[in-house]
């Protein structure tokens, strides 16, 4: 073993001063931790005191020990770390340095392996920052009695040193990086890393900073989007804050090198480039980005589409002020949004805006004033034609502006948050209402209230209808709430058990414009809905246009099947009603029978027991046939024919007015012939087919070209194919099974109970 070193000696005195003094240039001098422990080890290593020196950092959350630099022979280092590291576990773990200046003498089998290499002394340095231990200082010596008082006092004193630089260093990197973040977020949208407001005006300037010519036009687009709140209540702040990065990224690649592309809040972007709109580069580039905004985004694996709208401002045709070019862009956009799509700035739209403001700043004042009234618009039974029900519609009265439309105030509401209060002022007014018809003896009818999403969020809505009812004495079974299709879009487990909660109260649930929003099967089989309202855009077309008469029918078709009733809104025309009543849809509202009325009106058709005229019965269908041939003597043989039979007999020359028989009449069976001047049989009995699926359909026809006729055979379009001239007794044969086909198709329809005049 070898000797102990003499503490005394005076080359060891100069060579400790000499440490300690480039221990302190190394303090002053680094700027990095790492740098700083480095340098420290390499000191250590150079002094010719220790063979190996060595800095651990300690994990803040685990406290384990992570070497972190070190100097001397590498592979003879890893081979005792196992060692060493015990004793730098325990200074800090005692939180004090820990010196052994004779290895040999230690019990301790893992000190053996640093012996039998040569190590005889060991010291481990905790060193603190801001309170804590944050690393440990590692030294091995050859020499036993290596760590004297003096050295160990030189090396305390380093350990409080370098603890100074830690925790100085520590505080210029904190204060750096605070005012780079600082500086960060005064100019660029954390959320997407885009530009904001204060850099894109700032980039608009100095675009339109002396440019000559054309040069100085800039075109600047504001990007609104108008279904972000939806998709957030869906997929939640996280997910959509990927989407809108995903379309930062997509907008990027239109910006060009001098344009900027910013992001001006959660929902808003801006798009700044020089050039005028009517070059072909230009207006190119805005297609493409509105183009880009109808695409959808991916987010957690859904199709989601934010339906953006684009409002394009140009610098100086709209606006001399560069500074003020945002606000006319913005004006733009706020319509686009509205309407959809791509709007330019025009003088009007500011005006437009202004009196926005002034007509919210109203709203907000008209709940107190007492301004809202309601109307009411009836509900009838589609087999008997009686109002059974009417539906609570809101109408404001402005002092000033008289009647206000319901869509230009309750958009404004629910951006200002006014649905639940409003909602329920409605909710207790229509219970009143309805419980004042019958104590006046009035015919009994079920009022609908129409319930926003915001009132359903909230906690309290099922004793909010519970007081409702209690304090106006309505029976629950006299009110409908219509509940609209994007509460799928919400927690749909608290939203079904809120509607049982409901149902509970005795009150009838139904789903408004149904086909519009988001509903499946899935969901539709767990609500506890009573009815299903088929929204108008539906019933616009449905007896002219193959694929809403086939929405129609479908919907009917899964309510019946569900147990469900139906009523069709926006009925306006024989037409409709008619398809509505061969579908055996069971109620309609709409402009056809009355428009939403005053109160007073309302009871008036009430006190007169005003009914919907309904022609005929359905049943009619059953001996009720439709011919159509634009030839005027083969119309009348068919017709002598086929009344001997009993047949009610209707004509048509033309197919666009068998159209409108098919809509308004009861019909069974209708025949036409081939050769029709405007649309050919096989084609109009095609149509026929998809929208009236239960009429039998015979074509008649002397037409020498077959390959029509037998395409329309293949596709099912027709029951029989008959040829003209005719014989009497074959067509009336094919007439007679026509009907019985008819029977056996009508018979097969299930219908589920309805609503009459004096119960719900």
């Amino acid at each position: 073993m070898p000797e102990l070193t003499a503490p005394t000696d005076s080359a060891r005195s100069v060579g400790l001063f000499g440490l300690l003094s480039r221990i302190n240039r190394i303090t002053l001098d680094t700027h990095s931790p790492d740098e700083l422990l480095l340098n420290l080890c390499r000191a250590f290593g150079e002094s010719g005191l220790f063979r190996f020196a060595w800095a651990g950092l300690v994990e803040p959350d685990s406290e384990d020990l992570r070497p972190l630099t070190y100097w001397g022979d590498q592979d003879h280092w890893l081979r005792r770390f196992g060692a060493t590291s015990q004793l730098a576990r325990s200074a800090r773990e005692q939180g004090s340095a820990q010196f052994k200046n004779d290895l040999s003498m230690q019990p301790d089998e893992e000190y053996r392996v640093l012996v039998d290499g040569g190590i005889f002394a060991a010291a481990a340095i905790p060193v603190r920052e801001s309170g804590r231990i944050s690393c440990v200082l590692n030294l091995l010596a050859t020499d036993a009695g290596t760590f004297d008082d003096s050295l160990c006092n030189l090396l305390r004193e380093v350990a409080d040193n370098v603890a100074f630089a830690l925790e100085h260093m520590l505080g210029i990197q904190q204060r750096s990086a605070a005012e780079s973040r600082i500086h960060y977020l005064a100019y660029y949208e954390a959320q997407t890393g885009l530009p904001n407001r204060i850099l894109l005006e700032q980039r608009m300037q100095q675009i339109t900073a002396g440019a000559p010519g054309e040069a100085r036009y800039l075109t600047l687009l504001d990007i609104k989007l108008r279904r972000l709140d939806q998709v957030i209540q869906i997929l939640g702040h996280q997910a959509v804050d990927g989407a809108l990065r995903t379309l930062a990224q997509r907008l990027e690649a239109y910006r060009g090198y001098d344009g900027i592309l910013a992001q001006l809040g959660a929902d808003e972007f801006a798009l700044a480039f020089p050039g005028f709109p009517g070059s072909n580069a230009v207006g190119a580039l805005i297609h493409h980005v509105h183009s880009v905004l109808q695409q959808s985004v991916q987010v957690d694996g859904q199709e989601v589409f934010l339906n953006a709208g684009i409002g394009v401002a140009i610098y100086p045709l709209h606006e001399s002020d560069v500074r003020y070019l945002l606000r006319r862009a913005r004006a733009a956009a706020e319509r686009a949004a509205q309407e959809g799509g791509l709007r330019y700035y025009s003088a009007d739209l500011e005006k437009g805006l202004e009196q926005r403001l002034q007509l919210e700043a109203d709203l907000h004042r008209a709940l107190e004033r007492e301004e809202f009234e309601l109307f009411f618009q009836p509900q009838l039974n589609l087999k008997t034609g009686a109002i059974v029900g009417v539906e609570a519609l809101l109408r404001w009265r402005h002092p000033e502006k008289g009647l206000v439309g319901p869509a230009q105030f309750i958009p404004m509401m629910e951006e200002c948050g006014m649905m639940p209060a409003v909602g329920e002022w409605v909710l207790r007014t229509a219970c009143a209402k309805a419980r004042g018809w019958q104590d006046a003896g009035l015919p009994q009818v079920q009022i609908a209230v129409n319930m926003s999403v915001q009132q359903f969020r909230l906690s309290g809505i099922v004793n909010v209808v519970k007081r409702a009812l209690q304090d106006t004495g309505l029976a629950p079974e006299w009110l409908e709430l219509e509940l609209t299709e994007s509460l799928i879009l919400e927690n749909a487990d608290r939203i079904i058990q809120v509607m049982h909660d409901l149902k509970a109260l005795g009150v009838s649930l139904s789903l408004d414009d149904f086909g519009t929003g988001y509903s499946s099967l899935a969901y539709l089989q767990r609500f506890p809905i009573d009815r299903i309202k088929i929204d108008k855009s539906f019933i616009r077309d449905v007896a002219i246009k193959t694929e809403s008469a086939a929405l129609v029918r479908a919907i009917v078709a899964m309510a019946h099947s569900l147990g469900l009733s139906t009523i069709a809104e926006g009925v306006e025309n024989d037409s409709q009603l008619g398809y509505l009543r061969k579908q055996f849809c069971h109620e309609m509202q709409g402009f056809l029978f009355s428009r939403p009325l005053p109160e007073n009106e309302l009871l008036q058709l009430l006190r007169d027991d005003r009914k919907l005229d309904l022609e005929e019965d359905i049943d009619a269908a059953r001996f009720t046939l439709l011919v159509v041939d634009d030839d005027l003597d083969a119309l009348a043989n068919l017709n002598r024919t086929l009344r001997r039979d009993g047949w009610q007999v209707l004509e048509a020359t033309r197919t666009d007015t068998a159209l409108d028989l098919l809509a308004t009449r009861q019909i069974g069976v209708v025949i036409c012939d081939h050769n029709m001047p405007e649309l050919a049989g096989t084609d109009f009995l095609h149509r026929v087919k998809k929208l009236y699926p239960d009429i039998v359909r015979i074509l008649l026809t002397g037409y020498s070209e077959f390959a029509s006729v037998i395409a329309a055979v293949n596709r099912g379009d027709l029951y029989k194919v008959l040829g003209k001239p005719w014989e009497d007794e074959v067509l009336r044969e094919a007439i007679r099974d026509a009907f019985r086909q008819y029977e056996i198709m009508a018979g097969s329809r299930a219908l589920v109970p309805q609503r009459t005049g004096n119960a719900p």
